[in-house]
């Protein structure tokens, strides 16, 4: 069965605006982040996996990897990023938590426990897809998805 690539994309084009808003400063990077994204999705929609939810990691997969470009390539860098990121560091934005001390143990987690935490949490993907959009194996994703998790419960006692 043929993926229809415009209704896919449409399905998956504001969960990806916020998979990039939660990532990137300013927020106005998140949008060309999506951009680009779905311009690969575009160009690579013959290369699409047929099953929803493979579909959907792999789609996470090129955001990951979009997201990585633009950090290493520095789009539109303010003067202030520097103080920003520091920060973000201390108190990290998220959206859906007001919750000071789990933000915080949270932050204070390695950069790839963090991003394997949130997409499990924030952009509800499993252990398993999480893991293959940072480049682990399911096995390995669950052994570091559970000391992350046990890291984060020490913090808040």
């Amino acid at each position: 069965m043929a993926v229809d690539v415009e209704e896919f994309i449409r399905s998956v084009a504001d969960e990806l605006l916020a998979y990039f808003a939660r990532r990137v400063m300013p927020n106005e990077d998140a949008a060309d982040c999506l951009s680009e994204t779905l311009l690969v999705l575009w160009r690579r929609r013959d290369g699409l996996p047929s099953a929803d939810d493979q579909r959907r990691a792999w789609t996470y997969g090129v955001a990951h990897n979009v997201l990585a470009a633009h950090r290493r390539g520095g789009f539109r860098h303010l003067a202030l990023t520097g103080l920003l990121r520091d920060e973000l560091r201390v108190k990290p934005i998220a959206p859906e938590s007001s919750d000071d001390a789990a933000i915080a143990a949270l932050a204070a987690l390695p950069a790839r426990d963090q991003e394997l935490i949130t997409l499990v949490v924030w952009e509800g993907l499993s252990i398993a897809e999480a893991g293959a959009v940072i480049g682990i194996r399911p096995d390995a994703a669950r052994a570091r998805y559970s000391r992350a998790r046990r890291n984060l419960r020490a913090r808040l006692r």
